[in-house]
């Protein structure tokens, strides 16, 4: 999960997810970018999230052309908004995929994949 320029789309914070931020107009950044797109400022910086948000959107992916999700399938691919207000693409891990809903709660977790660490969610308690 990175950008052409090697920059990767999140970084890991020490207790949870870090995402670009403008301090100068006060709101997160989802992809990173060079400089904020709401007030141009250059210097966006990265700050930790809570790592809770809400499933915005999903889909149940159920056959797969890629070989290395072959053996994954079904899952379920979601766009999560974070409370912080952005919303980020994701995968939805330790919930049946029938039982995935838009607006249902989730949270923060971390997998290990081709030796990246991966941010995912899951149902939050």
């Amino acid at each position: 999960m990175t950008l052409d320029n090697g920059e990767k789309w999140f970084k890991k914070g020490r207790t949870a997810l870090k995402i670009q931020y403008c301090p100068a107009c006060e709101k997160y950044i989802f992809f990173p970018r060079e400089m904020c797109p709401y007030c141009l400022e250059v210097k966006p910086e990265w700050k930790e999230t809570t790592g809770r948000g809400i499933i915005y959107s999903y889909t149940t992916v159920r056959r797969s052309s890629l070989s290395e999700f072959q053996d994954r399938v079904p899952y379920t691919y979601a766009m999560v908004e974070l409370h912080e207000g952005i919303r980020i693409p994701t995968n939805i891990i330790n919930c049946p995929v029938d039982r995935v809903r838009i607006g249902m709660p989730v949270e923060l977790a971390w997998i290990e994949e081709s030796k990246e660490t991966i941010p995912v969610f899951r149902p939050a308690p």
